[in-house]
């Protein structure tokens, strides 16, 4: 049975969730909040502390976008992860982007509007005022990231853009990130979470 160490609100798990609910595997969600990821057994799992972790087996991952990749490679192979080698490049560029700028952006945002982290607003608002722009076109192009369909550049670029307005970030000036948004979570199999609910498919 894999086991999934999260907690409903991690955007970062999140992403592991879809890809297993769209995978249409079953999981056993172990909830993971901030004092259990001080215990020695979470630590014997990731030194790193943080979540989410999988553990399918003898197999334990760290990093939602390593667990992604993993998923994709063994379930999904090509179809998720890329099938020529320009497309694999695209969708390291996407998840070069979820661990960088989407991170340290809207997602640092979030952190402190909703869980009182404190980061380097700022830097945090300099950071999404400079990425939001480049997804929006890209996505006012495009139905998906990468691609003519759903692959893990969708999966790990989302969660955080889809909270944005839990990061004070109006996705009305956005209209391609939430037609986007909401095409994910109008798939068959979406995991709603709070702030992001299911959709009707159009």
């Amino acid at each position: 049975m894999i086991q999934l160490f999260a907690t409903p609100l991690s955007g970062n798990a999140h992403k592991v969730r879809m890809a297993l609910a769209f995978l249409d595997l079953s999981w056993d969600e172990r909830p993971t909040d901030a004092a259990a990821r001080q215990s020695d057994a979470f630590a014997a799992l990731t030194p790193m502390r943080q979540i989410p972790v999988y553990v399918e087996g003898d197999l334990t991952l760290r990093d939602s976008q390593a667990i992604l990749t993993y998923l994709a490679a063994r379930h999904r192979p090509g179809d998720w992860g890329g099938r020529t080698p320009e497309e694999r490049g695209e969708i390291a560029l996407w998840l070069s982007h979820a661990a960088n700028e989407i991170a340290n952006g809207p997602a640092a945002l979030r952190l402190a509007r909703q869980f009182g982290a404190t980061i380097a607003q700022d830097q945090a608002q300099a950071v999404a005022a400079r990425f939001l722009p480049v997804i929006e076109a890209h996505l006012a192009q495009h139905r998906w990231l990468v691609g003519d369909r759903l692959t893990i550049a969708d999966l790990a670029a989302s969660p955080y853009l889809a909270l944005a307005g839990e990061a004070d970030i109006d996705l009305a000036r956005w209209p391609a990130i939430g037609e986007w948004t909401d095409r994910i979570a109008a798939l068959p199999g979406f995991p709603a979470m709070p702030g992001w609910p299911a959709q009707t498919a159009n």
